[in-house]
């Protein structure tokens, strides 16, 4: 299952904390992306949020997997997860009445 994953820096976090922690947290990110459960990311016009899309079997799969994430794990960062499906409208413009 395709999932897009927001991630913010929570307003309360400990800015030293993620500091210290955010080579932990960009190598398990790079480790997921290897294991192919993070599929793409990118950064957004806010500083403070970027977006995956994961491949995990459903949404506790991707929790799980984003737990290994330090600052995720910590509360630090928060993840909105959304599951994706195929988009279904473009059939229907073409059904037959």
């Amino acid at each position: 299952m395709k999932i897009l994953c927001t991630v913010t820096l929570s307003p309360t976090a400990d800015r030293a904390e993620v500091a210290h922690r955010l080579s932990e947290e960009l190598r398990e990110s790079w480790a997921l992306y290897l294991g192919g459960i993070i599929r793409e990311a990118y950064q957004t016009d806010d500083p403070a949020q970027i977006v995956f899309v994961l491949e995990t079997a459903d949404i506790p799969a991707a929790e799980a997997a984003l737990d290994r994430l330090p600052l995720v794990r910590g509360g630090s960062f928060t993840c909105q997860l959304t599951a994706l499906r195929p988009f279904s409208n473009w059939a229907r413009m073409f059904a037959t009445p």
